[in-house]
């Protein structure tokens, strides 16, 4: 995203993902679906707003590439602004999550209407969002050392 359409510098101010995904329904169908993230706008510009508008104008795009549906790991008080609702409201369950376990972190949001109905399954996380740790770190140590910390807002 760009602070704004005149902006002759065109200083990138934030940034959406998007990745192709699926929910394996309970009946056996792979049901295409994508998943988000991570969304962020530049620090000084946070709280202004700016992560809304890049919000809705991504599911916007999506939703006219055919994007049926989108379910992610978010906050619902700021994604249910845009329409996100409890997961568990589309009988979509969390991969690995035992029954009766807090999903509460888990959204989603139909960009077709109906797209989702009468599907019960549960949600596939792409392998590109899987992080192995071990390799994680070997990878850390390629550079300078930097203070791991775990900011407000991250869930893990």
């Amino acid at each position: 995203m760009f602070l704004n359409e005149n902006d002759k510098e065109g200083k990138l101010i934030g940034q959406n993902m998007f990745m192709r995904t699926s929910i394996k329904a309970d009946d056996g169908r792979n049901i295409p679906i994508m998943t988000m993230g991570p969304i962020c706008i530049i620090p000084e510009l946070k709280r202004q707003g700016y992560g809304k508008v890049l919000l809705d104008y991504s599911l916007d795009k999506a939703a006219k590439l055919g994007c049926g549906a989108v379910c992610f790991e978010g906050n619902i008080d700021f994604y249910g602004k845009s329409g996100f609702k409890y997961a568990s409201e589309y009988n979509i369950r969390y991969h690995g999550l035992e029954e009766g376990q807090d999903a509460s972190f888990f959204l989603c949001k139909e960009l077709i209407p109906d797209y989702l109905n009468g599907i019960t399954g549960e949600y596939v996380t792409p392998a590109g969002y899987l992080v192995d740790e071990k390799e994680a770190e070997e990878f850390d140590r390629m550079f300078s050392y930097k203070e791991k910390k775990k900011l407000p807002g991250q869930l893990f």
